[in-house]
């Protein structure tokens, strides 16, 4: 086994389990702790005191309930828009490849919104639609929409000079069978791989909105408003805000690791 091949199946199987943990914590962690606005009489308490394992913030609710309640959120958040940017925008890229009214059109709108940076355009759209677990969703799903579209497009085009298109053609297959019973499923690992790292960034997006006040409303518990909250303490009280950031790192750390090993693959095999 080569070196190259021993680095990506190494970074497949950490960058898998660390992902495999996150959903996990985020799925069943909150049948457990089920209350992140639970209040208690301990107030900052630090790192394992009182029962506390990550300590308590500045109204005594457990450090690691609300971790775990944030973790749930940005998953939520980044799975639900990132999935919607992924189906409307392939859906985009496909028709685009197939008709050239269609691509000249809709394509100068995604180059449009391509132009503008991915943060600044989502608070653009968190200004215009008000903060609020909603308003997030959107404002992902317009920035990675054409994305998508354009990661789609490319390997659409040149599928769609291949043999065996001209044979459904000829055989008088309809556009959506061709488009997605056989372009989509010759592209979809160039989409596999955009998904698991448009995910990383979604994460990102979300805690920054959610730091700066325009994503997710308190009290509900998301990793952004639990660094904001605990941005005033950090120098008395650094938990406050280095347990949120260690697992928002995680959670990027996860699926870039992991998008990054599946294209490392896909290059092996296409070797």
């Amino acid at each position: 086994m080569s070196v190259h091949k021993r680095r990506f199946d190494a970074s497949l199987w950490f960058g898998g389990s660390l992902v495999a943990f996150l959903l996990l914590l985020g799925i069943a962690g909150p049948l457990v702790f089920r209350n992140p606005d639970e209040m208690s009489t301990f107030y900052l308490a630090p790192p394992g005191a009182h029962g506390f394992l990550l300590g308590t913030d500045q109204f005594g609710r457990s450090e690691l309930t609300r971790i775990i309640w944030g973790i749930r959120t940005s998953l939520e958040i980044s799975f639900i828009s990132i999935g919607i940017a992924c189906i409307l925008g392939v859906s985009i890229g496909l028709f685009a490849a197939k008709s050239k009214a269609f691509d000249m059109g809709i394509m100068r709108i995604m180059d449009v919104l391509l132009a503008f940076p991915a943060m600044l355009l989502a608070i653009g759209i968190m200004a215009m639609v008000g903060p609020g677990i909603t308003g997030v969703i959107e404002a992902i799903t317009i920035v990675y929409l054409p994305i998508f579209a354009r990661v789609s497009r490319a390997p659409a085009i040149e599928q769609m000079t291949r043999e065996y298109i001209e044979a459904e053609h000829s055989l008088g297959a309809s556009t959506i069978r061709i488009l997605f019973r056989h372009v989509l499923t010759n592209i979809w690992p160039v989409i596999i791989i955009q998904l698991s790292l448009a995910i990383s960034d979604a994460i990102l997006i979300e805690a920054a909105l959610s730091y700066l006040g325009l994503g997710v409303v308190p009290p509900a518990a998301s990793l952004g408003e639990l660094l904001a909250s605990g941005q005033s303490l950090m120098f008395t009280d650094p938990w406050l805000v280095v347990f949120p950031g260690i697992a928002i790192a995680l959670a990027v750390l996860g699926f870039n690791v992991l998008g990054d090993a599946i294209r490392d693959r896909g290059a092996v095999r296409g070797q």
